[in-house]
């Protein structure tokens, strides 16, 4: 069954909306445009000039045809020009260049077999913005450098200073030999491999805005399996003594 009607509004309720209706001199908006036209008449259109049919656009294509907006015109709604779309970033070609002492490897992609053999203890490596590629250094550097990189994979023999790894994605590096430090800054997914060289030379590990790290120590002997051990990204803080004191909070399984 349908629900009964409201009851009807109370005596006077709409007296004043019929007053407003009938009130002289309080006629507006779209009533008073009608009813000034109404009162001119024929004068109303005295001032219009006269269109002629080869000004009608649908009377003369031409003019249709010269009627386009040009794209320079176009606004937003703002009132300002319309914002231009934003123009796709131009791929670089890879390059591979010795400047000094410097090595500059970047912008490739799907690239498995480069190889560096021409350096020194005093060359820098800069390895940037390469995406799924391979690259073997079998000799002994100054710094390696792996920046902004994506599923790349790195074999480096020794690096007398460091091996810096920045803004990079699922990288992997191994040091044959050795290298005093190896810092990760603002990183997600690297696995280190490291040498029993590198541990016996103490090797320091410094890490900084980074998430799913990863270091692989070498079995104690041929036979037995290599270690991946995750470098902790939790970390606890007390006030002692007026002095904050920081420790990492074990991974459990590790």
């Amino acid at each position: 069954a349908h629900p009964p009607p409201p009851p009807p509004p109370p005596p006077g309720f709409f007296d004043d909306v019929n007053k407003a209706a009938v009130a002289p001199g309080k006629v507006s908006g779209t009533a008073a445009l009608f009813a000034e036209l109404e009162a001119k008449g024929q004068a109303a259109a005295a001032g219009l000039r006269k269109v002629s049919k080869d000004q009608m656009t649908h009377k003369n294509p031409a003019l249709r045809a010269s009627s386009v907006v040009a794209a320079g015109a176009v606004k937003s709604a703002s009132g300002g020009p319309a914002a231009a779309a934003p123009a796709a970033a131009a791929k670089k070609p890879p390059k591979m260049d010795n400047v000094g002492n410097k090595w500059f490897i970047e912008n490739f992609e799907g690239k498995e077999d480069l190889v560096l053999d021409d350096v020194t203890p005093r060359t820098a490596v800069l390895f940037v913005k390469n995406k799924q590629s391979l690259i073997q250094i079998p000799g002994k550097i100054n710094t390696l450098s792996i920046d902004s990189c994506t599923k790349c994979r790195i074999l480096v023999g020794s690096c007398v200073a460091s091996v810096e790894i920045i803004n990079c994605q699922s990288v992997q590096i191994q040091v044959t030999g050795t290298t005093p430090m190896i810092t990760m800054d603002g990183c997600a997914g690297v696995i280190v491999f490291l040498s029993q060289q590198c541990i016996d030379d103490d090797v320091s590990i410094v890490s900084s805005k980074c998430s799913e790290m990863n270091v692989v120590l070498p079995g104690k002997t041929e036979e037995e399996d290599p270690t991946e051990i995750p470098v902790p990204e939790q970390f606890e803080t007390k006030i002692k003594g007026g002095k904050l004191e920081t420790t990492a909070l074990s991974h459990v399984g590790a």
